[in-house]
Formats: C-alpha cells, sequence, structure tokens
C-alpha cells in the first residue's frame, strides 16, 4: 500500500517533458504568496495529470525562510511596476500611500509574473539536463541507429534555418511521441499529401525513410512554408494555401496533424470530405485534441491557447475541439475503417493518433456536395 502511494505521488512517468512540467508547476506555485496552501496547489495540479508531486512541492519550497524575503521583495517591485509603472519605495511615506492591501496586491501581480518567469527557466534547465541523463519512454528510438540517422539528416536540412525555427524542429523530431509512431507505421504511404505541415518536418522524415514516393504539403503560414520548402530542397514540394483548398491532385496518403482543430466543427467536416476525394482507396494520419472534458484535456487547450497568444501557431481564432468518438463516426460515414492509438505518451496532452483507410471508396462525395454534408448533423 505503502508503495502505491509512493509511486502515486512520484508521477507516471518521468520522461524530460513530465519532469520539466513538473519543476514548472513548483516553481510557479512556490512564487504565490499563499503560504500554507504551496502543497494543496501542487496536489491539485500534479495528480490529477500525474506529474512528480514530490518533486513540485521540493522546487515550491523556494520560497524558503531564507529565499522569502528576496522573493517577496521581488514581486511586489515588478508588481508596482506593471500596476503604476513606478518603483516600489520602501519608506515609510509610501507605505503609509499604499497600505497593506496595495503591498499584498503588488506582491499578487508581481508573483504571476515573477512565477511565470521562473517557471520558464527552470522547466528549460530541468528539459535538458533530464534529456541528457535519462532514457526515456519517448526516446527510445534513439537506440536505433538508423532511426537516430533519418532524424540527423532531416535536421540536417534545416541547418541554413533561423534558430528557432531549428529548434522548434529539433524538439519535435527527437521528442514528440509522434516521431515514434511515424517510425512505427507499417506501411508504404505512396503519395502524400501534409495538409496544415507547417514546417514540414514529419513529411520531409517519411521522405527519408523511404515511405513517400512523393511528397507535397501546404499551410497557411507563409514563413513556416518557406522554411519547409528551403528544408526539402527540391525533393518535395510546399505552398502556401489556406487548409480547405485542398490540391486537385490524387493522393494515397493525406496527413493531418494538429489541425483540424484551427477550423470550425462545419469546415472540419468539409475538409475531411474534400480529403475522402482525394484518396479514393487510401488512408488517413490524423493527430489531435481528444475533446472529452478531461484534466489532461484542459491542459492540452492550455498549451494551444497560449502558443497561439505567443504567435507560435496561428489560425482563424478560436480552437474547436471535438470529442475523437465523434470524429471516428465522421470518419466512418465517409468510408474509413479506423485504428486509434495513444499519441501523448511521456507528456501530459490528451492527443490521440487516428490511422483511417478507405474500406468503401464509393462513398466519396463530390466537391459540390462537400460543403452540404459537412453542415449536416452527425446521426
Amino acid at each position: 500500500m505503502i508503495s502505491k502511494i509512493w509511486r502515486r505521488l512520484r508521477g507516471t512517468r518521468h520522461t524530460p517533458a513530465r519532469v520539466a512540467s513538473a519543476v514548472a508547476v513548483g516553481l510557479f506555485i512556490g512564487c504565490l504568496p499563499l503560504y500554507g496552501l504551496h502543497f494543496v496547489l501542487c496536489s491539485l495540479v500534479c495528480l490529477p495529470l500525474g506529474l512528480d508531486l514530490v518533486l513540485a512541492y521540493l522546487v515550491a519550497n523556494i520560497s524558503n525562510p531564507l529565499l522569502a524575503p528576496f522573493l517577496v521583495t521581488l514581486e511586489i517591485e515588478v508588481g508596482s511596476l506593471l500596476t503604476s509603472g513606478r518603483h516600489a519605495a520602501f519608506t515609510l511615506a509610501r507605505a503609509r500611500q499604499t497600505g497593506f492591501i496595495g503591498f499584498v496586491f503588488e506582491a499578487a501581480v508581481g508573483s504571476v509574473f515573477v512565477g511565470g518567469v521562473l517557471a520558464a527557466l527552470g522547466s528549460g534547465v530541468a528539459y535538458v539536463l533530464t534529456a541528457r541523463r535519462a532514457t526515456t519512454s519517448l526516446t527510445p528510438l534513439q537506440d536505433d541507429d538508423q532511426q537516430l540517422a533519418a532524424i540527423r539528416r532531416t535536421l540536417a536540412r534545416y541547418a541554413p534555418a533561423a534558430r528557432a525555427d531549428r529548434w522548434s524542429v529539433t524538439g519535435k523530431l527527437h521528442w514528440d511521441p509522434l516521431t515514434k509512431l511515424l517510425f512505427g507505421l507499417p506501411h508504404q504511404l505512396g503519395r502524400v499529401l501534409d495538409a496544415g505541415a507547417g514546417r514540414g518536418q514529419f513529411g520531409l522524415l517519411l521522405l527519408d525513410l523511404g515511405r513517400c514516393e512523393s511528397l507535397t504539403g501546404y499551410d497557411a503560414d507563409q514563413h513556416k512554408v518557406a522554411v519547409a520548402a528551403a528544408a526539402a530542397r527540391g525533393a518535395a514540394h510546399f505552398e502556401v494555401r489556406d487548409l480547405l483548398e485542398v490540391p486537385l491532385a490524387d493522393f494515397d496518403t493525406v496527413l493531418l496533424f494538429d489541425v483540424l482543430h484551427y477550423l470550425p466543427l462545419a469546415e472540419q467536416d468539409q475538409l475531411l470530405t474534400l480529403v475522402a476525394n482525394r484518396l479514393g482507396s487510401g488512408r488517413l494520419l490524423i493527430r489531435e485534441v481528444d475533446g472529452v472534458p478531461s484534466a489532461r484535456s484542459t491542459f492540452t487547450r492550455l498549451g494551444e491557447w497560449l502558443a497561439s497568444r505567443l504567435g507560435v501557431h496561428r489560425g482563424r481564432g478560436r480552437r474547436h475541439y471535438r470529442p475523437v468518438s465523434e470524429l471516428v463516426r465522421r470518419l466512418h460515414e465517409l468510408g474509413f475503417e479506423c485504428e486509434l492509438r495513444g499519441a501523448s505518451e511521456g507528456t501530459p496532452f490528451a492527443n490521440v493518433f487516428v490511422l483511417a483507410t478507405r474500406a468503401r471508396a464509393s462513398l466519396a462525395l463530390s466537391p459540390s456536395s462537400a460543403e452540404a454534408t459537412a453542415s449536416a448533423p452527425c446521426a
């Protein structure tokens, strides 16, 4: 019993992403001036997500008696600058002017900012250190020389790209669970269309592995398309298109990785119908957030919102999430047989990988009827 409780407190898996998340949670909560509640807050966040509560609470003790005076002073100073634009003058006159409530308010505002900065820095350091030392479920593919060589060759394509683009592609190929799933596909994919390709790293990885006869990708983000096209070096074609502007050519496989939720539900169905018409008897590979309410789903949505606010991901506006069961039902209506696989191994996210194979090509709809079908309610 004690060992089970201890394993529960230590979290489900100690991958770099999860260790970094626990450190971020601990640092952020530890900076909040809610003394006496830090353990409760850490528990409320870590236990539902399966993060290491022990590590998070240890890190939250940044507000120990030795460091707390300096931390609170910094938070009041930052809070004063953010709320009034003035430095916090710790004088008797200023104390009378501000009052106890004023200092508490400045400390509260400053703690959110200081906690966020320390959480970002601390989680980054924890991620790097853990990734170097730990062998995790996210990186067993690095034990395979051929797979690691394929990743290195794909990354070499991005050598001339800007540093931020290189870091993004490196992080995706080394630590995104999708990389492991793609290595495990038993299929030859033929002519591949990567819809919402972004920087194109997953399509180019499949091309390097010899899984594609040809690769075409498109995305609405002009900068990312330019990065992908430069990395392809003529081996694949990438262009700027809206998600619903599906190329007219026929394809054997279509990739829809983390793109459907950028569209309203009716347009998601419209895109799936358009794609089905390009596939015939081919297959559709989808990675999406499971919209069923849960702690993981909430965490994933929060990450998507933050990425959009920071300009990492660009979409039409709001995100639109649906339960994977509804997505599968729609794919069945279009004649696909679906196989579901987890796509969040080692992360706190709620992503699901759908391998949809066309079983009844005769159910494809004409482009003229796609929009009408997309707006029809699901049975």
